[in-house]
């Protein structure tokens, strides 16, 4: 394994990988300890190439991700503000919102969707506006502050 991790992030992969191929092997090695440091070596090369695309297609994928909104520049809504401020909400409470006013699903679809009582539903979502509200007004104070 000491010698697998100046490769790679999991040694210990690349040297059960090479023992599965050592007991898959029909005949044995001529020199099994050498076969195996050499395999080891290649399991663990492949494998932090492996690392390494996957990590840089994370990244790509990462930084190409829409926000979610799309910028109109005409239009009178900060779209980074607003995912901002969606984004501090509950996860249950932000997907009430999204869903209620940018899918413009009824609080009975939404119910249905989430699994819980209409009620339920509809105190949530009144809850994520007032913590909106209150939220926005603290950003406008804290705006006419600055200026």
């Amino acid at each position: 394994m000491l010698y697998a991790r100046q490769w790679c992030a999991n040694p210990d992969d690349a040297l059960q990988d090479a023992l599965i191929d050592l007991a898959n092997q029909t005949t044995n090695p001529r020199d099994p300890v050498g076969w195996l440091f050499k395999t080891v070596r290649c399991k663990a090369i492949n494998q932090a190439r492996s690392e390494q695309r996957r990590t840089k297609y994370q990244q790509l994928a990462a930084q190409q991700r829409d926000g979610w909104f799309h910028f109109d520049p005409g239009g009178s809504v900060d779209a980074a503000g607003i995912e901002a401020l969606l984004v501090e909400l509950p996860d249950l409470e932000r997907e009430i919102v999204v869903a209620r006013i940018w899918g413009d699903l009824s609080f009975e679809q939404i119910a249905e969707l989430v699994d819980r009582s209409l009620s339920f539903v509809y105190r949530r979502y009144q809850q994520a506006l007032s913590d909106l509200e209150r939220k926005i007004e603290g950003h406008s104070k804290r705006i006419i502050k600055h200026e």
